[in-house]
């Protein structure tokens, strides 16, 4: 390849990147305190003092967080994501709260804490959607992990609820909270907290509200918004994540649905030896992540009226036989099932 036309290759988030810090956990350490679970032996990457609390300064990598979440989720049951993630407040981010605090209206504030949730160790992506009448904030998976990401979901779009109600005079009240997957909870415990109806096995994770709620004003300060502004880049290029976005959302936003390894690596500028490489270090599975990417789109097309011959086509299989049986092997429903049960 052209050294003067190549791509250049993306900055990566790695599951071995020490970028997490102690807020993401605050609520599971809390929660552990109150339980008295034994959070020194749970948490080991975390220097854990006599009275249970982490580090401030210490980050650590996904991959260490992910046993301790793992056991902790086992440990604390169903409801541990909104048990966790109601734990924790926009007055424990610093200069992303303070931040959040100094915008002029309550999208800006959200727009804000997203743009710098790496700051807060946030271990997915959560991104804001707008739309004329109605906006949901949508969770997406940051790497490919399936054992953690229903949790996570639930903890992080708890955790951001949390943070918008703790603006002064911008109440976030959500129409409804949609959960992907089957996850079990206690769904009296999930409408109690959201205030709000809960639909669970929804092809993906967000809280849905008015869009006209981002216009609730807050107390603008625009030179407290810009010296924090300038305080978080100096903070993410300070644990080295400014500007990286993790090899599962690159691929996403690189259509990788439509894509083979050869072709993909040459857009990326790399061997196909070394995306292998790289999904390997991260514990993911390009066929995985394409397919899911690709039944996502599946699902969108059949819910705007598509008919399933359409549908495979688009995708790129090579007959609507082959859709159908990835499709029902994907949602265990077929594509006729799965479109009834969306307009019930």
């Amino acid at each position: 390849m052209n050294s003067l036309t190549a791509p250049t290759m993306p900055a990566l988030l790695s599951v071995q990147d020490a970028i997490f810090p102690a807020h993401p956990f605050s609520g599971l350490f809390a929660l552990g305190r109150e339980q008295n679970w034994r959070l020194r032996e749970m948490f080991p990457a975390f220097s854990v003092d006599q009275h249970g609390a982490p580090s401030s300064t210490a980050r650590i990598s996904y991959a260490q967080a992910r046993e301790s979440l793992l056991l902790a989720r086992h440990i604390g049951g169903a409801d541990l994501g909104i048990l966790s993630g109601s734990r924790k407040s926009v007055s424990a981010l610093g200069e992303m709260g303070q931040g959040m605090l100094a915008q002029a209206n309550l999208g800006q504030a959200l727009a804000f804490g997203l743009e710098y949730q790496l700051i807060a160790g946030s271990m997915l992506q959560l991104e804001l959607e707008v739309g004329a009448h109605q906006s949901q904030l949508v969770s997406h998976a940051l790497f490919d992990d399936r054992e953690l990401q229903d949790f996570l979901d639930l903890d992080h779009l708890a955790t951001a609820m949390n943070a918008a109600r703790s603006l002064p005079g911008a109440q976030l009240k959500p129409q409804r909270l949609e959960l992907r997957g089957n996850l079990q909870l206690s769904r009296s415990a999930a409408e109690a907290f959201f205030a709000c109806p809960v639909i669970v096995g929804a092809d993906v994770s967000q809280v849905v509200f008015a869009s006209a709620m981002l216009e609730l004003p807050l107390s603008a300060q625009s030179e407290q918004a810009t010296l924090s502004r300038h305080a978080c880049d100096q903070e993410l290029a300070s644990i080295g994540v400014l500007g990286k976005q993790s090899l599962v959302r690159t691929l996403v936003a690189m259509q990788c649905e439509c894509r083979s390894v050869p072709e993909m690596a040459s857009t990326l500028g790399i061997s196909p030896r070394s995306l292998h490489r790289l999904l390997a270090r991260e514990g993911a599975a390009y066929s995985h992540i394409a397919e899911s990417v690709r039944m996502g789109r599946a699902k969108r097309l059949l819910l705007e009226g598509h008919g399933t011959e359409q549908v495979a086509e688009q995708l790129g299989y090579s007959d609507e036989r082959s859709f159908r049986r990835a499709f029902q092997r994907w949602t265990l429903s077929t594509p006729s099932e799965y479109r009834a049960s969306r307009q019930k």
